[in-house]
Protein backbone atom coordinates (compact mmCIF):
# COMPACT_ATOMS: atom_id res chain seq x y z
CA UNK A 1 0.00 0.00 0.00
CA UNK A 2 1.19 3.51 -0.96
CA UNK A 3 -1.51 5.68 -0.27
CA UNK A 4 -3.33 6.49 2.60
CA UNK A 5 -6.18 6.00 0.89
CA UNK A 6 -5.55 2.71 -0.35
CA UNK A 7 -4.95 1.67 3.56
CA UNK A 8 -8.77 3.06 4.07
CA UNK A 9 -9.89 0.94 1.70
CA UNK A 10 -7.90 -2.12 2.95
CA UNK A 11 -9.36 -0.97 6.77
CA UNK A 12 -12.72 -0.86 5.69
CA UNK A 13 -12.83 -4.35 3.11
CA UNK A 14 -11.22 -6.63 6.10
CA UNK A 15 -13.54 -5.06 8.42
CA UNK A 16 -16.22 -5.84 6.83
CA UNK A 17 -15.24 -9.36 6.41
CA UNK A 18 -14.98 -9.33 10.09
CA UNK A 19 -18.78 -8.20 10.57
CA UNK A 20 -19.19 -11.05 8.65
CA UNK A 21 -17.58 -13.71 10.57
CA UNK A 22 -18.59 -12.81 13.66
CA UNK A 23 -22.63 -12.65 12.09
CA UNK A 24 -21.65 -16.19 11.50
CA UNK A 25 -20.64 -17.64 14.14
CA UNK A 26 -23.00 -16.02 16.49
CA UNK A 27 -25.59 -17.65 13.81
CA UNK A 28 -26.13 -20.86 15.78
CA UNK A 29 -26.64 -18.68 19.16
CA UNK A 30 -29.09 -16.58 17.23
CA UNK A 31 -31.26 -19.78 16.38
CA UNK A 32 -30.10 -22.59 18.68
CA UNK A 33 -33.61 -22.31 20.78
CA UNK A 34 -35.39 -22.78 17.31
CA UNK A 35 -33.13 -25.59 15.89
CA UNK A 36 -34.12 -27.37 19.37
CA UNK A 37 -38.06 -27.13 19.31
CA UNK A 38 -37.77 -27.96 15.44
CA UNK A 39 -35.42 -31.37 16.11
CA UNK A 40 -36.39 -31.55 19.80
CA UNK A 41 -32.98 -31.25 20.86
CA UNK A 42 -32.40 -31.04 24.95
CA UNK A 43 -30.03 -28.30 26.50
CA UNK A 44 -27.23 -30.73 26.28
CA UNK A 45 -27.27 -30.80 22.98
CA UNK A 46 -28.14 -27.60 22.00
CA UNK A 47 -24.95 -26.72 23.28
CA UNK A 48 -23.32 -29.87 21.30
CA UNK A 49 -24.38 -27.88 18.15
CA UNK A 50 -22.05 -24.71 19.74
CA UNK A 51 -19.25 -26.64 20.00
CA UNK A 52 -19.40 -28.22 15.94
CA UNK A 53 -19.33 -24.60 14.43
CA UNK A 54 -16.50 -23.04 17.25
CA UNK A 55 -14.10 -26.23 17.37
CA UNK A 56 -13.17 -26.49 13.75
CA UNK A 57 -13.62 -22.17 14.07
CA UNK A 58 -10.73 -22.01 16.33
CA UNK A 59 -8.91 -24.87 15.93
CA UNK A 60 -8.94 -24.87 12.22
CA UNK A 61 -7.22 -21.15 12.36
CA UNK A 62 -3.59 -22.25 12.49
CA UNK A 63 -3.95 -24.00 9.60
CA UNK A 64 -5.30 -21.31 7.96
CA UNK A 65 -2.66 -18.56 9.17
CA UNK A 66 -0.14 -21.59 7.39
CA UNK A 67 -1.74 -21.27 4.54
CA UNK A 68 -2.02 -17.39 4.26
CA UNK A 69 1.66 -17.20 5.22
CA UNK A 70 2.03 -19.15 1.60
CA UNK A 71 -0.60 -17.82 -1.24
CA UNK A 72 -1.61 -14.16 0.52
CA UNK A 73 -3.97 -13.13 2.87
CA UNK A 74 -6.30 -11.96 0.02
CA UNK A 75 -6.62 -15.33 -1.48
CA UNK A 76 -7.45 -16.91 1.95
CA UNK A 77 -10.25 -14.46 2.66
CA UNK A 78 -12.10 -14.81 -0.84
CA UNK A 79 -11.54 -18.66 -0.02
CA UNK A 80 -13.56 -17.85 3.35
CA UNK A 81 -16.01 -15.79 2.32
CA UNK A 82 -17.13 -18.05 -1.11
CA UNK A 83 -16.76 -21.15 1.13
CA UNK A 84 -19.04 -20.07 3.75
CA UNK A 85 -21.71 -18.85 1.44
CA UNK A 86 -21.51 -22.28 -0.20
CA UNK A 87 -21.77 -24.04 3.01
CA UNK A 88 -25.12 -21.41 4.51
CA UNK A 89 -26.55 -23.13 1.47
CA UNK A 90 -26.51 -26.96 2.48
CA UNK A 91 -29.07 -25.78 5.29
CA UNK A 92 -32.24 -25.56 3.06
CA UNK A 93 -31.98 -29.91 3.08
CA UNK A 94 -31.04 -30.21 6.68
CA UNK A 95 -33.01 -33.58 7.65
CA UNK A 96 -31.68 -34.13 10.96
CA UNK A 97 -29.25 -32.87 13.72
CA UNK A 98 -26.84 -35.17 12.28
CA UNK A 99 -26.32 -32.65 8.87
CA UNK A 100 -26.95 -29.69 11.21
CA UNK A 101 -23.79 -30.42 12.73
CA UNK A 102 -22.03 -31.79 9.74
CA UNK A 103 -23.02 -27.96 7.94
CA UNK A 104 -22.21 -26.19 11.26
CA UNK A 105 -19.04 -28.17 11.34
CA UNK A 106 -18.24 -27.00 7.67
CA UNK A 107 -18.87 -23.35 8.22
CA UNK A 108 -16.79 -23.19 11.48
CA UNK A 109 -14.00 -24.12 9.14
CA UNK A 110 -14.28 -21.98 6.61
CA UNK A 111 -14.76 -19.29 8.75
CA UNK A 112 -11.44 -19.98 10.80
CA UNK A 113 -9.65 -19.06 7.93
CA UNK A 114 -10.54 -15.02 8.67
CA UNK A 115 -8.60 -14.34 11.74
CA UNK A 116 -5.20 -15.06 10.38
CA UNK A 117 -5.77 -13.81 7.36
CA UNK A 118 -7.52 -10.12 7.92
CA UNK A 119 -5.54 -9.63 11.11
CA UNK A 120 -2.22 -10.50 9.54
CA UNK A 121 -3.05 -7.91 6.62
CA UNK A 122 -3.82 -4.83 8.79
CA UNK A 123 -0.95 -5.45 10.98
CA UNK A 124 1.12 -5.94 8.45
CA UNK A 125 -0.72 -2.59 6.64
CA UNK A 126 -0.51 -0.43 9.64
CA UNK A 127 2.23 1.42 11.86
CA UNK A 128 2.50 0.66 15.25
CA UNK A 129 0.75 3.80 16.39
CA UNK A 130 -2.36 3.77 14.11
CA UNK A 131 -2.83 0.29 14.22
CA UNK A 132 -4.76 0.30 17.57
CA UNK A 133 -7.08 2.64 16.36
CA UNK A 134 -7.27 0.51 12.84
CA UNK A 135 -7.69 -2.55 14.74
CA UNK A 136 -10.24 -0.48 17.12
CA UNK A 137 -12.38 0.29 13.69
CA UNK A 138 -11.92 -2.76 12.73
CA UNK A 139 -12.98 -4.53 16.35
CA UNK A 140 -16.29 -2.22 15.84
CA UNK A 141 -17.36 -3.69 13.00
CA UNK A 142 -16.82 -7.09 14.54
CA UNK A 143 -19.02 -5.87 17.57
CA UNK A 144 -21.39 -4.59 15.07
CA UNK A 145 -21.22 -8.35 13.55
CA UNK A 146 -21.89 -10.20 16.20
CA UNK A 147 -25.00 -7.99 17.91
CA UNK A 148 -26.42 -8.03 13.99
CA UNK A 149 -26.43 -11.80 14.53
CA UNK A 150 -29.21 -11.71 16.66
CA UNK A 151 -31.02 -8.76 15.17
CA UNK A 152 -31.45 -10.50 11.99
CA UNK A 153 -32.86 -13.83 13.51
CA UNK A 154 -35.19 -12.05 15.49
CA UNK A 155 -36.32 -9.98 12.70
CA UNK A 156 -36.76 -13.50 10.70
CA UNK A 157 -38.44 -15.17 13.14
CA UNK A 158 -40.98 -12.20 13.54
CA UNK A 159 -41.40 -12.23 9.57
CA UNK A 160 -41.38 -16.12 9.40
CA UNK A 161 -41.40 -17.45 12.88
CA UNK A 162 -39.46 -20.73 13.37
CA UNK A 163 -37.60 -20.14 9.63
CA UNK A 164 -34.07 -20.62 10.51
CA UNK A 165 -33.21 -21.98 7.19
CA UNK A 166 -34.17 -18.76 5.90
CA UNK A 167 -31.72 -17.19 7.97
CA UNK A 168 -29.14 -19.38 6.77
CA UNK A 169 -29.94 -18.18 3.11
CA UNK A 170 -29.36 -14.28 3.48
CA UNK A 171 -26.09 -14.89 5.22
CA UNK A 172 -24.77 -16.85 2.95
CA UNK A 173 -25.96 -14.03 0.10
CA UNK A 174 -24.04 -11.61 2.04
CA UNK A 175 -20.85 -13.48 2.28
CA UNK A 176 -21.15 -14.77 -1.46
CA UNK A 177 -21.57 -11.33 -2.47
CA UNK A 178 -18.67 -9.79 -0.23
CA UNK A 179 -16.10 -12.42 -1.30
CA UNK A 180 -16.63 -10.98 -5.19
CA UNK A 181 -15.73 -7.31 -3.74
CA UNK A 182 -12.64 -8.21 -2.38
CA UNK A 183 -11.72 -10.05 -5.01
CA UNK A 184 -12.49 -7.36 -7.35
CA UNK A 185 -11.53 -4.25 -5.17
CA UNK A 186 -8.75 -5.14 -2.88
CA UNK A 187 -5.08 -5.17 -4.44
CA UNK A 188 -2.93 -8.25 -3.87
CA UNK A 189 -0.54 -7.16 -0.67
CA UNK A 190 2.98 -7.23 -1.57
CA UNK A 191 4.93 -10.41 -0.05
CA UNK A 192 8.12 -8.55 -0.13
CA UNK A 193 9.19 -5.06 1.28
CA UNK A 194 7.59 -3.13 4.11
CA UNK A 195 5.69 0.32 4.10
CA UNK A 196 7.12 1.43 7.09
CA UNK A 197 10.31 0.48 9.86
CA UNK A 198 9.60 -1.05 13.13
CA UNK A 199 11.75 -1.11 15.97
CA UNK A 200 13.95 -4.53 16.69
CA UNK A 201 13.76 -6.99 19.05
CA UNK A 202 16.30 -5.39 21.26
CA UNK A 203 14.48 -1.78 20.85
CA UNK A 204 11.32 -3.71 22.20
CA UNK A 205 12.48 -5.30 25.17
CA UNK A 206 14.69 -2.00 26.10
CA UNK A 207 18.03 -3.52 25.39
CA UNK A 208 20.32 -0.34 26.44
CA UNK A 209 22.69 -1.30 23.96
CA UNK A 210 20.15 -1.07 21.31
CA UNK A 211 20.44 1.43 18.27
CA UNK A 212 18.63 4.78 19.58
CA UNK A 213 17.92 7.65 17.79
CA UNK A 214 20.36 9.33 15.98
CA UNK A 215 22.74 6.61 15.84
CA UNK A 216 24.58 5.63 12.85
CA UNK A 217 23.29 2.09 13.28
CA UNK A 218 19.51 3.45 13.79
CA UNK A 219 19.52 5.52 10.54
CA UNK A 220 19.42 2.14 8.39
CA UNK A 221 15.65 0.81 7.40
CA UNK A 222 14.41 -1.77 10.21
CA UNK A 223 11.90 -4.38 9.52
CA UNK A 224 9.81 -6.33 11.73
CA UNK A 225 11.93 -9.73 10.07
CA UNK A 226 14.73 -8.01 12.80
CA UNK A 227 12.73 -9.09 15.24
CA UNK A 228 12.44 -12.62 16.60
CA UNK A 229 9.63 -14.67 17.78
CA UNK A 230 9.55 -13.90 21.58
CA UNK A 231 7.77 -17.79 23.05
CA UNK A 232 7.28 -15.94 26.66
CA UNK A 233 5.08 -12.97 25.91
CA UNK A 234 3.01 -14.68 23.29
CA UNK A 235 2.70 -17.88 25.48
CA UNK A 236 0.87 -15.68 27.96
CA UNK A 237 -0.79 -13.40 25.81
CA UNK A 238 -2.51 -17.03 24.11
CA UNK A 239 -3.36 -18.21 27.42
CA UNK A 240 -4.82 -15.73 28.28
CA UNK A 241 -7.37 -15.05 25.00
CA UNK A 242 -7.97 -18.92 25.56
CA UNK A 243 -9.30 -18.44 28.80
CA UNK A 244 -11.28 -15.07 27.78
CA UNK A 245 -12.46 -17.20 24.59
CA UNK A 246 -14.58 -20.02 27.09
CA UNK A 247 -15.75 -16.95 28.89
CA UNK A 248 -16.89 -15.72 25.14
CA UNK A 249 -18.28 -18.91 24.28
CA UNK A 250 -20.34 -19.51 27.38
CA UNK A 251 -22.11 -16.42 27.32
CA UNK A 252 -22.58 -15.76 24.05
CA UNK A 253 -24.36 -19.45 23.37
CA UNK A 254 -27.06 -19.01 25.47
CA UNK A 255 -27.54 -15.17 25.66
CA UNK A 256 -30.42 -14.76 23.55
CA UNK A 257 -32.29 -17.57 25.97
CA UNK A 258 -30.89 -15.59 28.86
CA UNK A 259 -32.23 -12.37 27.75
CA UNK A 260 -36.14 -13.70 27.02
CA UNK A 261 -36.68 -13.46 30.55
CA UNK A 262 -35.60 -10.06 31.10
CA UNK A 263 -38.78 -8.45 30.43
CA UNK A 264 -38.39 -7.23 26.64
CA UNK A 265 -40.85 -9.20 25.20
CA UNK A 266 -43.87 -7.16 27.30
CA UNK A 267 -41.81 -3.96 26.56
CA UNK A 268 -41.92 -4.30 22.83
CA UNK A 269 -45.83 -5.93 23.05
CA UNK A 270 -46.67 -2.75 24.40
CA UNK A 271 -44.84 -0.44 22.51
CA UNK A 272 -46.11 -1.83 18.86
CA UNK A 273 -49.22 -3.54 19.93
CA UNK A 274 -48.04 -6.89 18.44
CA UNK A 275 -47.31 -10.32 19.96
CA UNK A 276 -43.71 -11.29 19.00
CA UNK A 277 -42.06 -15.22 20.27
CA UNK A 278 -39.71 -15.46 23.43
CA UNK A 279 -37.19 -16.84 20.83
CA UNK A 280 -37.29 -13.26 18.92
CA UNK A 281 -37.44 -10.94 22.20
CA UNK A 282 -34.21 -13.15 23.38
CA UNK A 283 -32.94 -12.07 20.22
CA UNK A 284 -33.40 -8.68 20.43
CA UNK A 285 -32.73 -8.05 23.52
CA UNK A 286 -28.98 -10.21 22.75
CA UNK A 287 -29.13 -7.69 19.85
CA UNK A 288 -29.32 -4.86 22.24
CA UNK A 289 -26.66 -6.07 24.82
CA UNK A 290 -23.84 -6.84 22.08
CA UNK A 291 -24.28 -3.49 20.64
CA UNK A 292 -22.50 -1.87 23.78
CA UNK A 293 -19.30 -4.24 22.60
CA UNK A 294 -19.52 -2.02 19.98
CA UNK A 295 -18.76 1.27 22.36
CA UNK A 296 -16.21 -0.82 24.40
CA UNK A 297 -14.08 -1.93 20.90
CA UNK A 298 -14.34 1.88 20.17
CA UNK A 299 -13.18 3.11 24.08
CA UNK A 300 -10.61 0.18 23.82
CA UNK A 301 -9.51 1.21 19.73
CA UNK A 302 -9.40 5.20 21.29
CA UNK A 303 -7.36 4.76 24.68
CA UNK A 304 -4.71 2.06 23.60
CA UNK A 305 -1.27 3.40 24.70
CA UNK A 306 1.81 0.92 23.32
CA UNK A 307 3.39 1.23 26.56
CA UNK A 308 0.72 0.19 28.61
CA UNK A 309 -0.91 -2.13 26.85
CA UNK A 310 -0.73 -5.13 28.92
CA UNK A 311 -1.56 -3.62 32.05
CA UNK A 312 -4.60 -2.04 30.15
CA UNK A 313 -5.47 -5.70 28.49
CA UNK A 314 -5.16 -7.26 32.13
CA UNK A 315 -7.46 -4.37 33.47
CA UNK A 316 -9.93 -5.20 30.81
CA UNK A 317 -10.04 -9.11 31.80
CA UNK A 318 -10.76 -8.13 35.64
CA UNK A 319 -13.59 -5.75 34.13
CA UNK A 320 -15.35 -9.01 33.48
CA UNK A 321 -15.52 -10.53 37.07
CA UNK A 322 -18.24 -8.19 38.46
CA UNK A 323 -20.38 -8.63 35.54
CA UNK A 324 -20.42 -12.15 35.17
CA UNK A 325 -20.62 -12.12 38.95
CA UNK A 326 -24.12 -10.03 38.34
CA UNK A 327 -25.15 -12.43 35.69
CA UNK A 328 -25.65 -14.83 38.06
CA UNK A 329 -28.02 -13.59 40.14
CA UNK A 330 -29.65 -10.89 38.14
CA UNK A 331 -33.74 -11.50 37.23
CA UNK A 332 -36.04 -9.87 35.39
CA UNK A 333 -34.72 -6.53 33.87
CA UNK A 334 -31.62 -6.50 35.82
CA UNK A 335 -30.14 -9.42 33.13
CA UNK A 336 -30.46 -7.11 30.08
CA UNK A 337 -28.17 -4.43 31.84
CA UNK A 338 -25.96 -6.70 33.73
CA UNK A 339 -25.23 -8.37 29.86
CA UNK A 340 -24.73 -4.80 28.46
CA UNK A 341 -21.89 -3.86 31.07
CA UNK A 342 -20.79 -7.06 30.53
CA UNK A 343 -20.40 -6.77 26.85
CA UNK A 344 -18.97 -3.41 26.97
CA UNK A 345 -16.43 -4.43 28.95
CA UNK A 346 -15.46 -7.96 27.74
CA UNK A 347 -14.83 -6.80 23.77
CA UNK A 348 -12.65 -4.05 25.19
CA UNK A 349 -9.87 -6.96 24.92
CA UNK A 350 -9.85 -7.05 21.00
CA UNK A 351 -8.46 -4.04 19.73
CA UNK A 352 -5.50 -4.16 23.10
CA UNK A 353 -4.79 -7.81 22.48
CA UNK A 354 -4.73 -7.76 18.45
CA UNK A 355 -2.11 -4.53 18.80
CA UNK A 356 0.16 -6.47 21.63
CA UNK A 357 0.47 -10.08 20.31
CA UNK A 358 2.07 -8.52 16.65
CA UNK A 359 4.91 -7.06 18.58
CA UNK A 360 6.56 -10.90 19.64
CA UNK A 361 6.02 -12.02 16.20
CA UNK A 362 8.05 -11.78 12.56
CA UNK A 363 6.00 -9.87 9.73
CA UNK A 364 6.49 -12.69 7.74
CA UNK A 365 5.47 -15.24 10.50
CA UNK A 366 2.08 -12.98 11.99
CA UNK A 367 -0.13 -14.87 9.97
CA UNK A 368 0.69 -18.46 11.71
CA UNK A 369 0.92 -16.43 14.71
CA UNK A 370 -2.58 -15.02 14.64
CA UNK A 371 -3.46 -18.61 13.75
CA UNK A 372 -2.07 -20.21 16.22
CA UNK A 373 -3.79 -17.54 18.63
CA UNK A 374 -7.39 -17.72 17.16
CA UNK A 375 -7.17 -21.76 17.38
CA UNK A 376 -6.09 -21.45 21.17
CA UNK A 377 -8.63 -18.64 21.42
CA UNK A 378 -11.66 -19.75 19.72
CA UNK A 379 -10.55 -23.42 20.10
CA UNK A 380 -11.04 -23.58 23.93
CA UNK A 381 -13.89 -21.12 23.59
CA UNK A 382 -15.64 -24.01 21.92
CA UNK A 383 -15.59 -25.81 25.47
CA UNK A 384 -17.97 -22.76 26.46
CA UNK A 385 -21.57 -23.86 25.27
CA UNK A 386 -20.73 -27.32 27.17
CA UNK A 387 -19.83 -26.14 30.26
CA UNK A 388 -22.97 -24.04 30.68
CA UNK A 389 -24.86 -26.79 29.94
CA UNK A 390 -23.45 -28.72 32.82
CA UNK A 391 -24.12 -26.70 34.69
CA UNK A 392 -27.57 -27.12 34.20
CA UNK A 393 -27.62 -30.74 34.19
CA UNK A 394 -25.71 -30.96 37.69
CA UNK A 395 -27.70 -28.11 39.31
CA UNK A 396 -30.77 -27.74 37.33
CA UNK A 397 -29.30 -23.69 36.75
CA UNK A 398 -26.77 -22.59 33.82
CA UNK A 399 -27.09 -19.10 35.69
CA UNK A 400 -24.78 -21.03 38.24
CA UNK A 401 -22.04 -21.24 35.40
CA UNK A 402 -21.24 -17.22 34.94
CA UNK A 403 -19.54 -17.27 38.54
CA UNK A 404 -17.64 -20.39 37.11
CA UNK A 405 -16.35 -18.00 33.97
CA UNK A 406 -15.58 -15.05 36.08
CA UNK A 407 -13.30 -17.54 38.14
CA UNK A 408 -11.31 -18.13 34.53
CA UNK A 409 -11.21 -14.05 34.23
CA UNK A 410 -9.49 -14.00 37.15
CA UNK A 411 -7.02 -15.68 35.74
CA UNK A 412 -6.78 -14.35 32.32
CA UNK A 413 -6.02 -10.96 33.89
CA UNK A 414 -3.05 -11.53 36.01
CA UNK A 415 -1.79 -13.42 33.08
CA UNK A 416 -0.15 -10.13 30.68
CA UNK A 417 0.88 -8.13 34.00
CA UNK A 418 4.31 -9.73 33.06
CA UNK A 419 4.68 -8.43 29.63
CA UNK A 420 4.33 -4.75 31.22
CA UNK A 421 8.45 -4.13 30.77
CA UNK A 422 8.33 -5.98 27.65
CA UNK A 423 5.70 -4.05 26.04
CA UNK A 424 6.36 -1.79 22.50
CA UNK A 425 7.54 2.21 23.27
CA UNK A 426 5.39 4.96 21.96
CA UNK A 427 5.73 5.46 18.14
CA UNK A 428 5.83 8.64 16.79
CA UNK A 429 4.83 7.50 13.13
CA UNK A 430 1.72 7.47 11.35
CA UNK A 431 1.03 5.97 8.11
CA UNK A 432 3.01 6.67 5.42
Amino acid sequence: MSKDSDVLKLVLLVSCSHALVHLLEQSIASVEQVISDDLTLSFEQSGWLGTSLRFPYGFGAFLAGLLADRIGEKRVLVLYLIGSGLVCLTFQNASGVGSVYLSLFALGSFASMYHPAGLALLANETTPEYRSRALGTHGVFGSLGIASAPFLAGAMLTISPGNWTGYYLLLGALSSLLGVLIWWLLKPQTRRGHRYSEPSAAQVSGNPNSPQPGDAASQRPVTSDDRHFQLWPFFLLVAGAGLSGIVYGGVLHFLPRYLKEAGLLKIIADLTGHTITDAAAGNYAAALALICGVFGQWAAGRIAQPGRMPVQLAIVYALNIPFLIWMTVADGGQRLLAACLWAFCHFMNQPLYNSLLPEYIPRHRRSAGFGFSNMIGFGLGSAGPPLVAFFDSRFGDYTRSYAALAGLAVIAAILPLPLRSKSLPRSRSGIS
